[in-house]
């Protein structure tokens, strides 16, 4: 098993996100820890592992729901985790919100289903 899942390691984050293909370890759930695990009205946090690699990657799924006529609008971020230990420790500091902003290294992330990197502006 790899420490660190191969998506990681492309320049495009078009190219990453088409390679996801993960299966769930754990559900989180939306609260824990007396905060939220996601930034907006809804969401959750799931561990999972790459199929390719073996690699495990934090989920972290917000959903801002609008209240006017316009759409809803999902959010998603894949942090790279060593495994099940380094998750819980980041489910237990950090809030939804917190977690964007305070993880050490790029992460993928996704605006309704428009990728980029987290040290980029949004495409």
């Amino acid at each position: 098993m790899r420490e660190k899942c191969h998506v990681f390691e492309n320049s495009r984050a078009e190219d990453a996100f088409a390679q996801l293909d993960l299966e769930e370890v754990e559900n989180y759930g939306e609260e824990k820890y007396g905060h939220y695990l996601h930034v907006w009205d809804q969401g959750c946090r799931k561990l999972m592992r790459c199929r390719t690699c073996g690699a495990f990657i934090l989920m972290q799924q917000s959903v801002f729901l609008s209240f006017v006529n316009a759409l809803n609008s999902e959010y998603i971020d894949w942090f790279p985790v060593s495994g099940p230990k380094e998750a819980g420790e980041l489910n237990r500091r950090y809030d939804g919100y917190q977690l964007e902003r305070r993880f050490e290294g790029r992460y993928l992330r996704s605006t309704n289903g428009v990728p980029y990197w987290s040290d980029q502006e949004k495409a």
